[in-house]
């Protein structure tokens, strides 16, 4: 835990907040705020948090059970897929958000 604080900081410009992004925020978050808790005292994310199922629906406006991500990736073609490891999933969902952000923008 306090490896990703030293990295959250390399990263994140100091007058700017770290915002957890997760494809199940909710679920996701929870794990982090604990382990930060016990393991650095603090979770340098608080309580901000942008869960990326409800940030598609807002995005393209469809309905919940259609935020699964295979069908985010379909509509949104990542040239990564999820692999279930740690690492090359949270590169997968960084793309996956990217393209997010990408078609929130021509909007």
């Amino acid at each position: 835990m306090h490896k990703l604080e030293q990295w959250l900081t390399q990263v994140c410009p100091a007058d700017q907040k770290v915002i957890f992004v997760g494809l199940n925020a909710p679920f996701d978050w929870s794990f982090i705020n604990y382990y930060f808790h016990k393991y650095s005292g603090a979770n340098p994310f608080g309580f901000t948090a942008i869960d990326m199922k409800a940030y598609y629906m807002g995005v393209t406006g469809c309905r919940w059970k259609e935020t699964k991500s295979s069908q985010m990736t379909a509509r949104l073609k990542p040239q990564s897929s999820p692999s279930h490891n740690a690492l090359d999933d949270a590169r997968f969902q960084a793309e996956l958000f990217g393209l997010m952000l990408a078609e929130g923008r021509s909007r």
